[in-house]
């Protein structure tokens, strides 16, 4: 839904949207100097969020149990197919300091990522 329908146009409500990319609506896309599609920033949502979890708890009075569901792994296709998938990083098996635990972790995920840029 979009904010303006959630708070009515008659409020006087401003919303101000800040993303990376020069067009956040996804029509023209962003390249990186060699024209190869990429996505800047990082996209999902992290558990410790005080902000979010304020908002929740005390502002809108929710019980966060109730809000929240568990993280699952995220899929980025390309016309060409599965590209990658992410995982969530607490549920992996061996828990090892960053970055390599980021590199064990995802290393077997890129489907079509050659080897030398893993």
């Amino acid at each position: 839904e979009r904010l303006c329908d959630i708070f009515g146009a008659e409020d006087d409500t401003v919303v101000t949207l800040l993303d990376a990319l020069p067009d956040p609506t996804g029509e023209k896309p962003y390249l990186s100097p060699t024209g190869r599609p990429v996505e800047p920033g990082v996209r999902g949502f992290w558990k410790d969020y005080p902000n979010i979890n304020f908002l929740v708890s005390n502002t809108l009075g929710l019980d966060p149990s109730e809000v929240w569901t568990d993280f699952t792994t995220s899929s980025f296709y390309s016309p060409s197919g599965l590209e990658a998938t992410a995982p969530v990083f607490s549920k992996v098996p061996l828990q090892l300091p960053s970055p390599l635990g980021q590199v064990l972790a995802t290393f077997p995920l890129f489907e079509r990522l050659p080897l030398s840029d893993r």
